[in-house]
């Protein structure tokens, strides 16, 4: 059996990955009964399964705005790495409050009291529901049934009140939840607030019954309750841009704005869905309860990086100057079906085999917006036809992830930057 050094196996393969890492996996490779052209071969398949879990830029063609698995928001970042006076007050040159600029533009968008940035919004609920514990003497959560939601990565919304040392108080049934039920909630239990959850990850339709944000503020003033709105999504765009741009996908999606003008005392909202930006998690409203959730001891250990402020900064810059266009989820919303045909078309006249262009449908995605769909064109092709064609789109130097369905390889390209096409079309080139 020939045997072969680890030096000169490691030099058998042409990687990006450092050589250090390629050593490291040569020498925890078992291959004792292969032969040398077999360990060469083996190696080189496990170079390729590190080289694929390394972090990097993807094209996304899966027609999801907001994949997940992908990132979600999409953005376009200038952050420099360097220093930034995130904490220094350059006018009078001395310590200053963290992020005081983005705090007050914030407020100046969604017309809050006060604002504050945590990772993402699971950690928004747990921190505003343990500092409204610990800090009013809150000791129940009331919650409609239809409401108790569960979303992707095990996050299911009982434990994380369970994690808080509150009593969850479920009412209603899962279709059907009307005012008296929050009465008699209420009447049993003194010390509660009220949490109305958005479910922007499912909907229930049909024989159904719900009670808004302004029936619920009434409530609470007469109860002395306190109501809480989790939204999630984090819709925040002007209805005005919406009609401009002819979009009537979210004509009943609350908005943030329109939650805090009904009477939500705290509303909590992901910066890495509709608002579009980095993976945040977004409290915004009472100007008494922010402060107490940012003087708390645990606010720091959920504190947001100076680069998710800055880029939450140039979000909220983009959305005041009424620059929503430049945010790259709203350009790919607001695409026209024609300007995305014509795309479509340049990219098919440089495919060699068989595929067609097809009216098809993109979705938002990232448990947002259910059962919504925008129009699009795309490439349709059949995967019997093109065995290989799906691995090698995702194997490309810049990796292109289409959906599949039904035995067809669909790309998308609402889901993606103009400034893509070419890697795209390039890719097809090469075939």
């Amino acid at each position: 059996m020939e045997k072969i050094s680890i030096n000169d196996l490691v030099n058998e393969v042409i990687s990006d990955l450092p050589r250090e890492i390629l050593i490291y996996v040569a020498q925890n490779l078992k291959f004792d009964t292969l032969e040398k052209d077999e360990i060469i071969e083996y190696f080189k398949n496990e170079v390729s399964h590190y080289s694929a879990k390394v972090q990097k830029k993807v094209i996304n063609c899966t027609g999801t705005l907001l994949h997940t698995n992908l990132g979600r928001s999409q953005i376009n970042t200038n952050y420099s790495g360097e220093s930034t006076n995130i904490e220094f007050d350059l006018f009078n040159q001395k310590r200053g409050m963290r992020n005081e600029f983005l705090i007050e533009f914030m407020n100046l968008l969604i017309n809050s009291q006060d604002v504050c940035f945590v990772n993402n919004n699971a950690s928004s609920l747990f921190l505003t529901l343990k500092t409204l514990k610990d800090e009013f003497e809150i000791n129940s959560v009331i919650i409609s049934r239809g409401e108790i939601i569960e979303i992707g990565g095990s996050y299911r919304l009982p434990e994380i009140i369970q994690e808080t040392g509150l009593n969850m108080i479920e009412i209603g049934t899962t279709n059907k939840t009307r005012l008296k039920d929050y009465q008699k909630a209420l009447d049993k239990n003194d010390k509660s607030l009220i949490l109305k959850v958005h479910r922007s990850n499912y909907s229930i339709e049909g024989f159904t019954e719900d009670v808004d944000i302004k029936e619920l503020r009434s409530l609470a003033d007469k109860n002395d309750a306190l109501l809480l709105h989790d939204i999630g999504s984090g819709l925040v765009i002007s209805r005005k841009f919406l009609k401009k741009e002819n979009i009537s996908i979210f004509d009943n999606e609350p908005t943030i704005q329109e939650s805090l003008k009904d009477g939500a005392d705290v509303v909590m909202f992901s910066g890495d869905k509709l608002f579009g930006s980095v993976q945040s998690g977004i409290i915004a409203g009472n100007k008494k309860i922010i402060k107490k959730i940012k003087d708390s001891p645990l606010f720091r250990t959920y504190r947001c990086s100076p680069f998710t402020l800055y880029e939450l900064q140039e979000t909220t810059k983009k959305y005041i100057s009424k620059n929503e266009l430049e945010i790259p989820l709203w350009k790919m919303i607001s695409l026209k079906y024609d300007d995305l045909y014509k795309r479509v078309e340049e990219i098919s006249k440089v495919i060699k085999f068989e595929h067609s262009i097809v009216d098809d449908y993109s979705i938002m995605g990232g448990g947002t917006m259910p059962n919504k769909k925008i129009h699009s064109p795309v490439l349709k092709f059949d995967i019997l036809n093109n065995e290989h064609l799906l691995d090698d789109l995702i194997s490309n130097s810049t990796p292109i992830i289409p959906r599949t369905n039904k035995e067809k390889i669909v790309i998308d390209i609402r889901s993606t930057d103009r400034k893509n096409d070419e890697i795209i079309k390039n890719f097809f080139l090469s075939q």
